[in-house]
């Protein structure tokens, strides 16, 4: 008779075999804008909150400047947070250079004794022109058709809330580049698939389109004071809660590239403060997702002690290693050729061996620590 401790072991990893291999079959597998901008587009605010940014912005107006969506469909609104590196006077600087006339691109600053991303968000949202709002973080670049694909996919596929892909740089081909890269498209592959599923488990503010409406709306569930950060995972709890419709667009022409970290401990670091705020996700399956995948990735790293402690049922061990290993690379396969970096998947076997200590400490330092948007 199978010892309890192997059945549990491998009905953790059977299941989250099942929901990866779920996720992997619901990506689109033909994204992309077919025959350019449709008849009646829908005009668009972008509204980009920034703190300390001077080495990222001149990159990231110079790709709204070189957009091929008509001018008149859009707008970009920069909001200051309080910069102390001269990032908004130097974006004051390149407007005029760069754009002059002021076009459709504007730079405003929080009043003071107001702070943080969620308020710089709520600041250019009160001021936008238009009804649908496009979120991009500050230190990130995109493409020259970012625009013409989000407005694209909402005429396409109307929602109220459409994520988008997020992507680290592409930089020297090293270890840390194609481990950052795996774990991120990991997230950005359950993401898709989950919005295929039709019960969307997480997403990025540095690539999110939504309607103001919905946005005034999910503010009840943001519990803005007691969190500084995670204003995209509440926006799309809330839209979930209210049975608001989400869409996920894997076109790559609207993915959005972010700066690569520096160090394995700014990936850490990092990943604890996404990790941090799980807790004050108020959706029971979001929650379940994040325990199932804690519980059998800690299950795997220990699996060495198991096939000791178990030596006659080293079959079913190994069976169950190779299933969750097989679906984690079918949906890593699937999203890094989205993104166009499959290049990264070299390293899988590497990068995945590293992936279980590391997860550890992340979900160690999550339990206490405190996420900073700065």
């Amino acid at each position: 008779m199978m010892a309890l401790p192997i059945l549990f072991i491998l009905l953790l990893i059977y299941a989250y075999s099942l929901l990866i291999m779920l996720f992997y079959l619901e990506i689109e597998k033909e994204p992309g804008m077919k025959g350019g901008l449709v008849e009646n587009p829908m005009p668009v605010s972008i509204i980009i909150p920034f703190r300390n940014e001077s080495d990222h912005l001149p990159g990231l107006l110079d790709d709204f400047l070189g957009q091929t969506c008509p001018v008149e469909l859009w707008e970009l609104i920069f909001v200051n947070d309080h910069s102390e590196d001269g990032s908004a006077s130097e974006l004051q600087s390149l407007l005029k250079a760069r754009a002059p006339g002021g076009r459709n691109v504007s730079v405003i600053s929080l009043p003071s004794g107001i702070r943080g991303k969620k308020a710089a968000l709520a600041h250019g949202i009160a001021r936008a022109r238009y009804e649908r709002i496009i979120q991009v973080d500050g230190d990130c670049r995109l493409g020259s058709r970012f625009l013409a694909s989000h407005i694209h996919f909402q005429a396409n596929f109307p929602s109220d809330l459409i994520a988008g892909m997020v992507s680290p740089e592409k930089g020297n081909g090293g270890f840390l580049e194609a481990y950052e890269s795996l774990d991120m498209l990991s997230l950005m592959g359950s993401a898709a698939g989950s919005f295929g599923l039709g019960r969307p488990m997480m997403c990025s503010g540095a690539n999110l389109s939504y309607s103001k409406k919905l946005y005034e709306e999910t503010r009840i569930f943001d519990p803005r004071q007691h969190e500084s950060s995670g204003d995209d995972m509440f926006l799309m709890i809330g839209a979930r809660k209210l049975g608001r419709s989400l869409a996920f667009n894997t076109d790559r022409e609207a993915l959005v590239v972010t700066g690569a970290v520096k160090s394995l401990r700014s990936l850490i670091n990092q990943r604890i403060r996404w990790g941090s705020k799980s807790g004050r996700y108020s959706m029971p399956d979001i929650q379940l997702l994040a325990l199932l995948v804690a519980l059998t990735n800690t299950s795997i790293l220990l699996m060495p002690l198991w096939f000791f402690l178990y030596a006659g049922w080293w079959p079913w061990l190994a069976g169950a290693l190779f299933l969750k290993s097989l679906a984690d690379f079918l949906l890593l396969y699937r999203i890094t050729g989205l993104a166009g970096q499959l290049k990264a998947m070299r390293l899988y076997i590497p990068v995945t061996l590293a992936y279980y200590p590391i997860f550890l400490i992340t979900v160690l330092g999550a339990l206490k620590g405190k996420a900073d948007w700065k």
